[in-house]
């Protein structure tokens, strides 16, 4: 057979440079999309540590306008779960008769009291329904009828002085109206209750109003953290939320604890909160992220 043409192949300068220019190809996309899988991993984990360090502080926040005494955890199916009532403001109350008033005088529900003798709080011999504040009332345009009075809370475990007790409980009373018409102090009127002197009387004349219960859900199973609000109050802390509205404050997730210690010194409560979020990277791997954060609770009655 004869051969019509000179057979070639790769000469060995060929191969050479053929070697060095995919060398030169691969070090181009080494160094070109490494760095940006790298960006993208640093920027999943920056957003992992947002989401979580937002959830933590949004969570400290709204438990540092607890209610004292009214912080409790729970956990169920999986998930854990933190409630308390929150406080829409607070202030303190006439323990004694003052001069008259610029404004109306409280109705004159204890006679023994007279007028403007039931501007405060009376104790034991009637059912009181309104008191005057001392100085004014912070936020006072925001409560509403809804919302409750409370007196010297000191929770689960005190007969007439938990405001998660059924009835209502002693003491507590539902707000009907805020008068602040006067200039140095305020007009509280609420549904007629008996408070009791020696339950109720706190030794700072304190008083809170309370919007209701919140509760912050975490569900790994889910990858969330959910909070409830405007619910009824329960005695027992509800793991399901049947009424109520909600929002998602932090997707991801992937394990939580909230753990509550009601006196780490007195009247002092220690809520700590554990978060772990989790998201692929680029190369398939999971990136997690934990964080851990405490609230101390303010549980002056």
């Amino acid at each position: 057979m004869r051969r019509t043409g000179p057979e070639r192949g790769f000469s060995l300068i060929e191969l050479v440079i053929a070697i060095v220019v995919t060398g030169i190809v691969v070090a181009g996309l080494a160094y070109f999309v490494f760095p940006v899988r790298q960006a993208a991993d640093i920027a999943t984990r920056a957003e992992l540590s947002d989401i979580a360090d937002t959830a933590l502080q949004r969570i400290g926040r709204d438990v540092r306008l607890a209610l004292p005494n009214s912080v409790r955890t729970t956990a169920s199916g999986g998930a854990v779960f933190v409630e308390f009532l929150a406080v829409r403001t607070a202030g303190r109350y006439r323990a004694a008769g003052g001069g008259g008033s610029g404004g109306t005088d409280c109705p004159n529900d204890d006679p023994a009291l007279g007028v403007p003798g039931n501007d405060q709080l009376s104790f034991d011999s009637a059912a009181d329904s309104c008191f005057k504040t001392i100085g004014k009332l912070p936020d006072a345009a925001s409560v509403t009828a809804s919302d409750d009075l409370v007196l010297n809370n000191y929770g689960p475990g005190f007969a007439g002085q938990d405001a998660y007790s059924a009835g209502p409980p002693a003491n507590r009373a539902q707000i009907t109206s805020i008068d602040t018409s006067e200039a140095e102090r305020d007009r509280v009127a609420f549904a007629p209750t008996t408070f009791q002197r020696t339950l109720h009387d706190s030794p700072g004349r304190r008083f809170f109003i309370v919007s209701g219960p919140v509760s912050y859900v975490c569900d790994p199973v889910l990858g969330t953290i959910t909070r409830h609000w405007g619910y009824p109050i329960s005695v027992a802390q509800p793991n399901t939320f049947a009424s109520g509205s909600s929002a998602v404050i932090a997707t991801r997730v992937s394990a939580c604890e909230f753990d509550y210690a009601a006196n780490v010194a007195p009247q002092v409560g220690l809520l700590t909160l554990r978060l772990t979020l989790s998201a692929p990277t680029s190369s398939g791997v999971a990136e997690t992220v934990s964080l851990y954060h405490a609230v101390h609770v303010d549980n002056v009655p």
